[in-house]
């Protein structure tokens, strides 16, 4: 899975500020693919962690899928689309954008309010804000306007609904019937809205 480039792991505090200053700091195709990378960075959490002792065979065989790691990962994607969906619906966006982002804003406020009842259900707990990788995102989109904002936003949309359609299937697969579920109930309009991404990609230009 590709990561930001960090380079060695110094103290937690320091990591997070340098990690953001080096974010801030990328322009071009390049930086924008870096950046955009960063929002798959949370899809190894859909498994639970190998043990670090066991048979040959089973270290060969993947590791299980954790229903509280996807849960995570789902609810932090959730989020974070959330913000960025008010942001670019509240700016000064290409009309395209803003009524896309209106939409999406309030399917994601419904879907948060799922997530959090499964996780009631289930006896799970849920992440207090983002993973740091969705929080680096979203405050690289906050500073741009206009222009800028809109194909950037769009931008996140197509990377961002991918990845996440990718958990989604990968719960849809796995051996947790609940997750299934909720994976069957979801992926119909992730997938709707992914659709619709590419028209508003295309309204506002590379």
């Amino acid at each position: 899975m590709h990561r930001l480039p960090q380079g060695h792991r110094p103290p937690a505090a320091g990591h997070d500020r340098r990690a953001r200053m080096a974010v801030a700091g990328m322009v071009g195709g390049a930086g924008r693919r870096a950046l955009l990378l960063a929002l798959g960075a949370a899809l190894p959490l859909l498994r639970r962690p190998a043990a670090a002792q066991g048979t040959t065979q089973g270290a060969a065989e993947a590791p299980p899928f954790d229903p509280g790691r996807f849960l995570g990962f789902a609810y932090s994607s959730a989020m974070l689309q959330e913000r960025v969906s008010a942001l670019a619906a509240a700016r000064d966006t290409r009309p395209e954008v803003k009524e896309f982002a209106a939409g999406m804003k309030a399917f994601r406020a419904g879907q948060i309010e799922r997530l959090r009842g499964v996780a009631r259900e289930r006896n799970l707990p849920l992440p207090a804000e983002e993973a740091f990788e969705h929080r680096v995102v979203f405050e690289n989109l906050e500073p741009l306007d206009h222009l800028a904002l809109s194909r950037r936003y769009a931008e996140i949309q197509t990377q961002a609904l991918t990845q996440e359609i990718r958990g989604y299937e990968a719960a849809q697969q796995g051996p947790d019937e609940g997750m299934r579920r909720l994976a069957a109930e979801m992926l119909p309009p992730l997938r709707q809205r992914l659709e619709a991404t590419g028209r508003m990609r295309q309204a506002v230009g590379p």
